[in-house]
């Protein structure tokens, strides 16, 4: 009898083993690649907030995260797990290495599948379609602007003209009275090239000086060197031979470029406002400051002949891969929650800016309203993001950078190789 009993227990252990593991089998999985999960002050994420609304819809539903490798800035993890035969069914990434998997033969077409769509502007998505297809839907981003270190202004007895009169002319009398106090100490800018990552620090200067990368949203071919891309090598020549940037720039990552701006030692460069406080936090805590000093964002100062200076707007994007499975229709669907009104309100007191009509920017903080009005007077910078070519294009500039930076390239030369090479990408 005792064996008997036993065996039955055997027996019904084995059967809920076999029955969970069925179960398991059966349970949709969703794989999400991040690169980053935003922890909201409650201890909630993005990613939490939207899994607890899909269960409701799926009580089963697994849903797994990992995280980029953004070492060097590309799209290495993407790239690998594509080779490999394992892509995640949802990419959240930065529209920088995004774009380059928005293409049919990828990416869901979200139209069918996201039922709140008409809460984006067309405007909003219409850079995400092809013929027709939404093949990634846009994040809540920001739009960077110069940071100005008043403390260092005040220091060196720069006045800082109003925006509308702050040009290429002002900027180079302010870096000489940065030069002038501390030689080989403190820097008028940043300058970084040891790599693609924090490029769009550095790219806004083409702004600066009127060129275009493309005209009119034609991806087919690049501009950059009609619209006198040479002028910008030839302004950055020119910072390095009056020392008005930290020696061997043509070396330094976004990472230095960073320390060096928040540590106090960078007057005025490229930056985000979400950024500031963050990195502030960080040179505190590592014993560089005592406390953050005062700033205020501005364009990049315009060229003769050049209006308002046009910024770079930043975002991520989500790429759902079309497996033709029931998991395309979940995978969406976790889209549709991730960059719900809820989340994007949550995101807007983080400072980020919304990109649905259903969502109100409650953020009091001056300097994202400067932000704001820089993008308002000088528009957004097209450097063909969204083209699904961006991502091999990237690369491109930072090898000629780095010999722009220690004199290898004359300026025309370096403007050709750069403009050539976009062209020949995208042929």
């Amino acid at each position: 009898m005792k064996r008997t009993i036993l065996l039955l227990i055997i027996g019904l252990v084995c059967y809920s083993l076999f029955a969970v593991a069925e179960v398991e089998e059966k349970a949709p999985v969703v794989t999400i690649l991040m690169s980053g999960n935003t922890e909201f002050p409650d201890g909630e994420t993005r990613l939490s907030i939207a899994t607890r609304m899909l269960k409701k819809d799926y009580p089963n539903v697994i849903v797994k995260m990992d995280l980029l490798d953004l070492s060097d800035g590309s799209t290495l993890t993407m790239d690998a797990m594509i080779a490999a035969g394992t892509p995640p069914n949802i990419l959240s990434d930065s529209i920088l290495r995004g774009s380059k998997y928005m293409i049919p033969e990828y990416a869901l077409d979200l139209t069918d599948y996201i039922s709140d769509l008409s809460a984006y502007p067309d405007s909003t998505l219409a850079p995400f379609r092809r013929d027709g297809k939404l093949l990634g839907l846009p994040m809540p981003g920001n739009a960077q602007g110069m940071v100005i270190n008043l403390e260092l202004l005040a220091d060196v007895g720069y006045n800082l003209p109003t925006r509308e009169n702050w040009t290429i002319a002002e900027f180079l009398k302010m870096a000489q009275k940065v030069k002038d106090k501390y030689p080989g100490e403190k820097w008028a800018t940043g300058m970084l090239a040891a790599n693609s990552s924090g490029d769009y620090l550095i790219n806004n200067w083409f702004a600066s000086f009127g060129v275009e990368y493309y005209k009119a949203g034609d991806y087919s071919r690049s501009t950059i060197k009609e619209t006198g891309g040479a002028k910008v090598y030839e302004f950055f020549q020119w910072l390095v031979k009056n020392e008005f940037i930290a020696p061997n720039s043509e070396l330094a990552s976004d990472d230095d470029n960073i320390l060096s701006l928040m540590r106090g030692n960078v007057a005025a460069t490229g930056f985000f406002e979400v950024w500031m406080d963050p990195y502030f936090k960080m040179v505190i805590d590592q014993g560089y400051r005592t406390a953050p000093y005062d700033y205020v964002f501005y364009p990049f100062p315009s060229a003769p002949g050049v209006g308002s200076v046009p910024t770079y707007y930043m975002n991520h994007i989500y790429v759902v891969h079309e497996t033709g499975t029931e998991v395309d229709a979940i995978a969406a669907k976790l889209v549709e929650y991730i960059n719900g009104v809820d989340i994007q309100t949550r995101l807007g007191e983080e400072q980020s800016l919304p990109n649905r009509n259903d969502v109100v920017n409650n953020t009091d903080n001056p300097r994202t309203k400067e932000i704001s009005d820089i993008v308002q007077a000088g528009g957004i910078f097209d450097v063909g993001l969204t083209n699904p070519n961006f991502a091999s294009i990237r690369p491109l500039h930072y090898p000629i950078l780095q010999k722009v930076l220690t004199g290898e390239y004359t300026p025309d030369e370096a403007i050709t190789i750069y403009d050539d090479g976009i062209n020949e990408v995208l042929e």
